[in-house]
């Protein structure tokens, strides 16, 4: 697309003279030094050959292979002032140059075409991190951009115009440029002079702007387009002094040319410049160079660990088709891993299109790496340098973190947005695990440096250990070593400001170093596992107490990374109940028990409204618990000072005749745990007694029976008594029998025992009786069995009778069921 502004010279007119100032931002306070920045870069990966920096870069054109010299410089720990990683030095502040280049890739040996080292695999989920330090100026360097590329010219890839290198507004990725920033009579062709098939991340300090004139000739109009409104993707008049966008830089639709003309017929001039198509939205909240956003009193210095910053980039692959996505997350930790504020921090994630850079090859392998540029009008020299975290082929490690409060069997992952609860004295566990999920390199032995979260009395067993390192052994044996609390010592962390403004604080935690051996294979593993009891501050009145994550750094050779442990609140609220009714039960199996009572918070909280769960566990009569807990909601009126509970349970499934233990107590929406109440029921045995009797008779009184003789009883008497679990007595009672004709005429009942004692059934007369039975079994029991012919219920003959049949009652008692039965 081309557009022409028109230039119509007549007449000379005197016009006011108009300046237009540029806005900076005056730093008050010093800055360090270089020396001093590179002394505390954050730790990173040794550089080894994972990494390619061009010393020169050619102009195509000429063919001339040292056209242009880099600014690249790779500074190896130890190489001088005690430099504490390896560092890639992109652009040197302490040049003279005003235009400057740096890049450099990873690694890639080709082996008859196939890419075999440091590439990346856009088949595969991908991630780069990096500490990246913009210079001490706030209007340093123009900025800088992460590549990906499959470009012919491999690691002398860059921004070019008409073959020759250029720096400034392109920020060594983006074609449109010129190297004198002049805008040029013959037209460029931005895509061939971008890398080509490739994609870019920008990351560009500044808003070049400025339109060429008859008056300036400027080419150093990337950044806008003010002749249009918007259109086609294009931001107009919306990018801000740092922003960040992305496009494809080899591709033609990513540049729009603008014109003017000069002169007049037949003497007219056309002049082209550039602008770029940003995709986006742009994002323009972080600070990419100077100390931007931290402000600090005229007589102060900056600390040298505020100039790094985090970068980390992600790539997840199309699940079908070309489209995958690219995500950036930008200054989201300080140097020591703890979390920044997440309005300092950047992100974005988009889609990108990988056709663009592998067509319809199967070989899905390109190059990754970063190019930076200084030497547009509005820039300055400055220094711009890298420490490598992580290389997407080298070592892929994932590191995970959890925190359980083991008393309340209550967890919390990394990450997730839930909020855990603790109260003072519960037991808490820390996990750290490190995993690793592939690479070309073993990771080289790895020291994790733990801070361990205040507020968390960290005492140990009896010989003092706190927890253990669980990990994979080269034999593939699981190994632990033991963690003791002699190995804590004082750990640095840093404290973020209120606001992003604000400069960051330090102070140390407890905390310790473990080693762990280096990992190679896919699925060697560690995990550091640390124990301590929750200790929050001590009020007589409602405190919550938030707890802060602590960050644990993994560093090692070819790996460096950390992880953050989760927070989590203390809560001193007390959750209470007492019972209101009997905590001494005695009933049926199958019936329902109810355990009753009264709730409330010690401290005077009120509840939330939402629902408690109670939790009912049952022990026998030896203390074994019995499997599950029974659960249930309990609802309280929100903004009520107390409430009830009334908890049912059926009584199925536990033995008659024996006594259980039910502890009951209730959680609430935040995990507070109630005190514990113990109810004891028992559970009745199946008691049963029954008596059954059949008919029975005397004999025959005779004219020949003497008076005072017992009348023997005739056929089968059987009394017979059936009890379930309960011991028994039989008694019977009888005023005798009658004659039918007269009832004047009577003979009494005895009972003789088998030492022939006998006793009338005139009043109740124990007959037989059972006082050792144990078991809940059945058991009958025939009474008449043990009667001789001689003994048991017996006619005595007292009187001389009137001939015919007598009849009578015997009221049987057994226990308290009570029989009566006619003879």
């Amino acid at each position: 697309m081309k557009k022409k502004t028109r230039f119509l010279y007549l007449i000379a007119f005197l016009l006011p003279v108009i300046q237009i100032f540029k806005t900076t931002t005056v730093q008050a306070y010093s800055v360090p030094d270089r020396t001093s920045v590179y002394e505390h870069a954050p730790k990173g990966m040794k550089l080894n050959d994972f990494i390619t920096a061009p010393e020169y870069y050619t102009n195509t054109k000429t063919n001339n292979t040292t056209a242009f010299k880099s600014s690249n410089k790779i500074i190896k720990a130890g190489d001088s002032n005690n430099d504490s990683t390896d560092i890639i030095q992109l652009l040197d502040g302490s040049s003279t140059q005003a235009k400057q280049i740096g890049s450099f890739w990873g690694t890639v040996k080709d082996s008859n075409g196939n890419k075999t080292y440091n590439y990346f695999d856009l088949s595969k989920p991908q991630e780069i991190s990096v500490w990246f330090y913009g210079g001490s100026k706030v209007d340093g360097i123009d900025g800088f951009s992460f590549v990906l590329q499959n470009d012919a010219l491999g690691d002398q890839a860059i921004s070019r115009s008409d073959g020759a290198p250029t720096a400034g507004e392109t920020l060594g990725v983006w074609g449109g440029g010129t190297p004198d920033n002049k805008s040029v009579t013959t037209p460029l062709s931005g895509a061939s002079d971008g890398i080509q098939k490739s994609v870019a991340i920008e990351f560009d300090r500044y808003v070049n702007k400025t339109a060429g004139t008859s008056s300036n000739s400027l080419n150093d109009y990337l950044d806008y387009d003010g002749f249009n409104p918007p259109g086609g993707g294009i931001v107009t008049n919306q990018l801000k002094s740092s922003h960040i966008a992305w496009n494809y830089p080899g591709d033609a639709a990513t540049y729009m040319q603008n014109s003017y003309t000069t002169g007049i017929w037949p003497f007219r001039q056309d002049h082209y410049f550039y602008n770029l198509t940003h995709r986006g939205p742009v994002q323009n909240n972080s600070y990419f160079t100077g100390y931007d956003g931290i402000e600090l009193s005229s007589s102060a210095t900056q600390d040298p660990r505020n100039a790094w910053r985090h970068l980390k980039i992600t790539y997840t692959p199309p699940k079908t088709g070309t489209v995958g996505t690219l995500t950036y997350l930008i200054n989201d930790k300080f140097p020591d891993g703890t979390d920044k504020e997440l309005t300092a921090q950047d992100s974005k994630t988009f889609s990108i299109d990988i056709s663009k850079l592998v067509g319809t090859n199967d070989d899905q392998k390109v190059r990754w790496g970063f190019t930076a540029s200084t030497g547009s009008p509005a820039s300055s020299i400055d220094d711009f340098a890298m420490v490598i975290e992580k290389m997407p082929s080298i070592v892929d490690m994932k590191g995970t973190s959890q925190i359980t409060d083991v008393t309340k069997n209550s967890s919390k992952t990394l990450g997730s947005s839930k909020e855990l609860y603790t109260s003072d004295g519960d037991e808490i566990k820390l996990e750290q695990k490190l995993s690793y999920s592939g690479g070309i390199s073993e990771s080289g032995e790895i020291t994790a440096t733990v801070g361990l979260p205040e507020h968390v009395e960290y005492n140990g067993d009896a010989n003092g250990v706190i927890g253990k390192l669980t990990y994979q052994a080269a034999d593939g044996t699981t190994q632990t070593k033991e963690i003791n609390k002699s190995a804590l010592k004082d750990v640095t962390i840093t404290i973020p400001g209120k606001t992003e403004a604000d400069p960051p604080s330090y102070k140390t935690v407890k905390g310790f170093d473990v080693t762990i051996p280096s990992m190679s294979a896919v699925g060697d593993n560690s995990n550091i596992e640390v124990y301590g009891t929750v200790k929050g501050p001590e009020s007589s009145t409602l405190i919550t107490t938030k707890v802060s994550g602590i960050n644990t750094s993994y560093k090692a050779d070819n790996y460096t990374g950390d992880t953050m442990s989760p927070d989590f609140v203390i809560d001193n609220e007390v959750l209470h109940i007492e019972n209101t009714n009997s905590l001494s039960q005695e009933l049926n199996q199958g019936d329902e028990a109810h355990f009753q009572g009264n709730i409330s918070y010690l401290k005077g909280s009120l509840f939330d409204g939402e629902e408690l769960l109670s939790h009912v566990e049952v022990y026998d009569q030896d203390g074994n618990k019995l499997p599950g807990v029974q659960k249930g909601d309990i609802q309280v009126d929100k903004d009520a000072k107390t409430g009830t509970y009334d908890i049912p349970y059926t009584l199925d499934g536990l033995e008659k005749g024996k006594t259980y233990t039910f502890k009951v107590k209730l959680s609430d929406s935040k995990d507070r745990i109630s005190n514990t109440l113990e109810y004891q029921v028992k559970i009745k045995s199946d008691k049963n007694l029954a008596l059954t009797v059949d008919n029975y008779r005397f004999q025959t009184i005779n004219m020949g029976s003497k008076i005072g003789e017992y009348i023997k009883r005739s056929g089968d008497w059987d009394v017979n008594v059936n009890s379930t679990g309960l011991n028994w007595k039989l008694t019977a009672k009888s005023a005798g029998l009658f004659s039918e004709k007269d009832s004047s005429y009577s003979e009494p009942l005895y009972f003789l025992d088998k030492n022939l004692n006998a006793k009338s059934l005139s009043s109740d007369t124990l007959i037989a009786q059972e006082d050792s039975i144990s078991s809940t079994e059945s058991q009958n029991t025939d009474v008449t069995d043990a009667w001789s012919e001689n003994d048991g219920i017996l006619l005595k003959n007292v009187n001389p009778n009137l001939a015919g049949e007598y009849k009578g009652e015997i009221e049987w008692t057994l226990s308290e069921t009570r029989f009566d039965y006619i003879a």
